[in-house]
C-alpha cells in the first residue's frame, strides 16, 4: 500500500523523503510517477490519488444474511394535515404543538407515515420520558428500525411480560417497565423488585424505591421494611418516608399511637349554652426515642413553639385524619377546626396540609383551602370537580402557573368558559407573568366561547408596550385555537 509512504513524505518534506510510489497500487500512480512535474506536484496528485481510491476503491462488503421485512402496520396512518403540521413543528422544534398533535394521533388510534418515523424516533432519543407515547405513534415500523439500527435498539419498548426485560434490560427501560406493572398490578412489581434487589447498585435501589410511591399499600411493607437496614442512607430514608404514609404499617401505626397520646380533648362551654371540643398538646407524655429515629425532630425549628408542639405537628403530616378523629370521639370536620383553634394553629398548617393532600380527606381539605397560608393547590383533589372551582380564584391571583399546571391535563380538556376569560383579563394586566409557551398551551385549552373575548382584547385600543405584547400572544392564541379546529 502506497499510504505509509505518502504520510512519511508528508512529515519529512519532499526534500527528505520521495515515496517510490510507482511500485505499488494501481496504475495511475505509475503514470503519476512518469509526470515531468516537480516531485512536490507528483506528491500531491499521487496523495489525492491514493484518498479517490481509498473513499471508492474499496470492495463493498459481504452480508449473509437478509434483513427482516418490517410487519404491516395494524393501524391506519395518520392524515396528510395533521402528518404536515406535526413535521413542521418537528422542523421548528415547537414542543407544545408537536406533543398536542402527537395526542390527537394517539386519540384517533392511528400511527405516523412511515417517512416520518425516523425523525420521532430521533426525538425520542432526546427525550426519555417521553419516549413510550413516541414510540406508539411510531407503530410496527418504529419498532423494526429500533431492531435495527443500535442507536435506537435501547429506546425499543420493554415486553412488560418478560422478566427477562427486567434483568437485561437499560436503566430507562427498566424505569418503564416497573412504572407499567406498578400501574397494573402492584404487587407483582414488588415481586418483580426483589428479584434482583441486592445485584442492585444504592443509586438503583433509590430511584426504583421511589417509584413505588404510586400504588403505595400495606402489603409493600415487608421490603420496605427490610430496606430500612439498607447500606445506603438514602434508601433507608426514602423506605421510612413510604412507611410512614402507609395506614396500618407498624412505623404508621405507631406515628397515631403517639399523637393520640399527645393530644387531648377538652370541652369548653361556647356563649354559656353550648359546649366546644378543644384540643390540647400535653407536654408531660414524651414520644418514644425510636420515633425520633424514624425522622421526626425532637427539638423545635419554630421560634416560640415547644419541642412538644413541634412533635405533634410533625406526627400529624403522616396520620390519616379518618383514623385519628374516632380515636378523639370527633368528626373529621370537628378535628380540624379544633386543630385550626390552637394557639399555635400557624405552626400546624402546613403539616396538615400535607396529611389532607396525601390522604385525600375532603373536610380539611375544604378548611384548608380557606386559609391563606395553605396554597398547595393539591388539596382540590379532594374535592368534588363541581367544589374545585370556587377556589380557583385564589390560586388565580397568587400563583396563575400554578393553577394552570393543575388545570393542563393530557387530554386537553378545555377550560370552563367563565374561568378562562377571567384569566384572559388577569394576562392583559399582568403579560408577563407566564412564558410563550403556556400561553401556547394555553391555547390548547381555551373554549371556542372564549374567542370573543380574546379577540376583544386584540382589538381593543390600547398601544402601551405590556398591551402589544400581550396582543401579539393573544393573536398567536387565537390562530392556534383555530387551527386545531381544523384538524381531522
Amino acid at each position: 500500500m502506497m499510504e505509509p509512504g505518502l504520510m512519511k513524505a508528508a512529515l519529512l518534506g519532499t526534500d527528505q523523503y520521495v515515496p517510490d510510489i510507482g511500485s505499488v497500487g494501481p496504475d495511475i500512480f505509475r503514470k503519476i510517477q512518469a509526470l515531468e512535474t516537480g516531485k512536490e506536484d507528483r506528491f500531491l496528485k499521487a496523495a489525492y490519488a491514493a484518498l479517490r481510491y481509498q473513499e471508492a476503491g474499496a470492495r463493498p462488503v459481504a452480508l449473509d444474511f437478509a434483513l427482516p421485512e418490517c410487519p404491516p402496520e395494524a393501524r391506519p396512518y395518520a392524515g396528510d394535515r395533521l402528518t404536515a403540521l406535526i413535521h413542521a413543528a418537528l422542523k421548528d422544534k415547537g414542543e407544545v404543538l408537536f406533543r398536542y398533535y402527537l395526542y390527537r394521533i394517539a386519540k384517533s388510534e392511528k400511527v405516523l407515515p412511515s417517512w416520518l418515523v425516523p425523525m420521532v424516533l430521533n426525538k425520542a432519543l432526546e427525550a426519555p420520558k417521553d419516549r413510550a407515547d413516541l414510540l406508539e405513534v411510531c407503530g410496527e415500523a418504529g419498532k423494526w428500525l429500533c431492531s435495527l439500527n443500535p442507536k435506537w435498539a435501547a429506546m425499543a419498548l420493554p415486553d412488560t411480560e418478560a422478566g427477562s426485560t427486567w434483568e437485561t434490560g437499560t436503566l430507562e427501560q427498566r424505569k418503564v417497565l416497573l412504572t407499567h406493572v406498578r400501574k397494573t398490578d402492584p404487587a407483582s412489581a414488588i415481586a418483580l423488585l426483589e428479584t434482583t434487589l441486592a445485584e442492585e447498585n444504592a443509586a438503583n435501589r433509590l430511584i426504583f424505591v421511589q417509584l413505588l410511591a404510586e400504588g403505595l399499600s400495606i402489603s409493600d411493607e415487608p421490603l420496605l421494611q427490610k430496606l430500612t437496614t439498607d447500606k445506603s442512607q438514602k434508601v433507608k430514608e426514602a423506605a421510612l418516608d413510604l412507611l410512614k404514609q402507609i395506614p396500618g404499617s407498624a412505623l404508621n401505626s405507631a406515628y397515631l399511637q403517639a399523637l393520640t397520646n399527645l393530644l387531648e380533648v377538652r370541652e369548653e362551654r361556647h356563649l354559656l349554652v353550648t359546649k366546644k371540643k378543644m384540643l390540647g398538646i400535653r407536654a408531660d407524655r414524651p414520644l418514644d426515642d425510636a420515633l425520633f429515629k424514624t425522622g421526626i425532630d425532637k427539638v423545635s425549628k419554630e421560634r416560640g413553639v415547644d419541642d412538644h408542639v413541634y412533635q405533634a405537628a410533625q406526627l400529624l403530616a403522616f396520620t390519616d385524619p379518618a383514623q385519628l378523629a374516632p380515636r378523639l370521639g370527633m368528626s373529621d370536620q370537628e378535628l380540624i377546626s379544633a386543630l385550626l383553634h390552637f394557639k399555635a394553629a400557624g405552626v400546624l398548617v402546613p403539616f396538615l396540609v400535607r396529611s389532607a393532600v396525601l390522604y385525600g380527606n375532603k373536610a380539611w381539605s375544604l378548611a384548608l383551602l380557606h386559609r391563606d397560608e395553605a396554597t398547595d393547590i393539591r388539596l382540590l383533589d379532594a374535592l368534588e370537580e363541581n367544589e374545585r372551582s370556587a377556589f380557583y380564584g385564589k390560586f388565580l391571583q397568587n400563583s396563575l402557573m400554578t393553577l394552570l399546571t393543575y388545570l393542563f391535563d393530557d387530554g386537553y380538556t378545555p377550560l370552563p368558559v367563565k374561568l378562562a376569560e377571567q384569566v384572559i383579563d388577569y394576562l392583559a394586566r399582568f403579560p408577563y407573568n407566564i412564558t410563550q409557551p403556556v400561553y401556547q398551551r394555553l391555547a390548547l385549552h381555551l373554549p371556542p366561547g372564549a374567542l370573543t373575548k380574546l379577540k376583544a382584547v386584540i382589538n381593543d385600543g390600547r398601544q402601551d408596550y405590556q398591551a402589544r405584547y400581550f396582543k401579539t400572544q393573544a393573536s398567536e392564541m387565537v390562530r392556534i385555537s383555530e387551527l386545531i379546529q381544523q384538524i381531522d
